[in-house]
């Protein structure tokens, strides 16, 4: 069967995006580990003299890209009428890499903090938050197969 067999080379393909992002998560946090163990204890790299300030901004970057994922993907989902299966099929791939794409941004603003400051229970949260959301948005036969029926 051709259709699924289609379905199934782009499934692989998001579904690796998927398990990379999932395995640089967990580098970011060995990396973290490591560099609060090497230089303990860890106070960041620089000086910034209004913390606070950068907290929220990088925490209002993590919110951005939650609320970007959910936005994107029912705005790419939006399915047209007269569309065929393998437009439809493409449109499914790319709303899912760019929901995998965006669910690591708020571990990427964490380790920056982290870096920065040395807020490795921010870095901790934002982390979480990464991992609930590529763990939400990653591929699944059955749900693909369900939106293009």
């Amino acid at each position: 069967m051709e259709n699924r067999d289609e379905l199934g080379q782009h499934l692989r393909i998001v579904s690796l995006v998927g398990a990379s992002i999932l395995v640089s998560l967990f580098l970011y946090l060995g990396v973290e580990e490591f560099i609060r163990a090497r230089f303990r204890p860890f106070q960041g790299f620089l000086a910034v003299t209004d913390v606070q300030r950068l907290r929220y901004a990088l925490f209002a970057l993590a919110v951005v890209a939650v609320i970007l994922v959910r936005v994107l993907r029912q705005v790419i989902l939006r399915r047209a009428s007269s569309e065929d299966g393998k437009a439809a099929l493409h449109r499914l791939q790319k709303a899912s890499l760019l929901s995998l794409v965006l669910s690591e941004v708020p571990a990427v603003a964490g380790l920056v903090l982290f870096l920065i400051r040395g807020q490795n229970v921010d870095f901790y949260v934002l982390l979480g938050i990464s991992i609930v959301l590529v763990f939400m948005y990653f591929p699944r036969r059955s749900a693909w197969e369900a939106w293009l029926l």
